[in-house]
């Protein structure tokens, strides 16, 4: 059964307007250990792994080494310029958790936003009214600097993000292990 780990990253506002991310990364359970301690080795005086404010040089090496990992990325971009930051989020978990689910996917873990994390609840519970994901799929939240396997979703998010903008050289790295999706 995979797991995936689930981290969210607006656009460029000047470069691109009203796009919106929100990235899984997915592992078998039996890896999520190894992934861990992949990324947990990295930090380096830091609470956590962050791709803002990370040198270029510093990405290079937080991309390789998600690369390295057993992991594939699934990749939503919401863009919508009058929309805002909870729209975009719904709209991108709309298509990201059937997605997942399918995989088969039972247990996605986002980076908690604190009293914001229960309209991610609300949201699969609608699709589960809808019939749209299986009662069998949980959502659950981490706080980022606890939780190292959060962090392989940020770095493929800034991946996508300065793909986006017209530099690919991240998102090359990672190569066909990134599924990208514009909705």
């Amino acid at each position: 059964m995979l797991t995936a780990w689930a981290d969210e990253s607006g656009s460029r506002p000047d470069l691109d307007p009203g796009a919106y991310l929100l990235a899984a990364t997915l592992c078998d359970n039996d890896d999520v250990a190894e992934m861990r301690k992949t990324l947990d080795a990295l930090r380096i005086g830091e609470t956590k792994l962050h791709w803002h404010g990370s040198s270029a040089e510093r990405r290079v090496e937080l991309v390789a080494a998600v690369a390295g990992l057993p992991v594939t990325g699934f990749v939503v971009v919401h863009v919508d310029k009058d929309a805002d930051d909870r729209r975009h989020r719904r709209k991108c978990m709309e298509f990201l958790l059937p997605h997942l689910a399918l995989m088969p996917c039972s247990t996605i873990t986002f980076e908690s936003r604190g009293q914001l994390d229960a309209s991610d609840l609300d949201m699969l519970q609608k699709l589960r009214s809808r019939k749209v994901v299986e009662a069998t799929v949980r959502i659950e939240h981490s706080i980022g600097r606890h939780e190292p396997a959060l962090w392989a979703a940020d770095i493929v998010c800034g991946a996508v993000v300065q793909a986006r903008i017209g530099n690919r050289t991240y998102l090359d790295m990672l190569g066909s292990a990134v599924e990208l999706h514009t909705i």
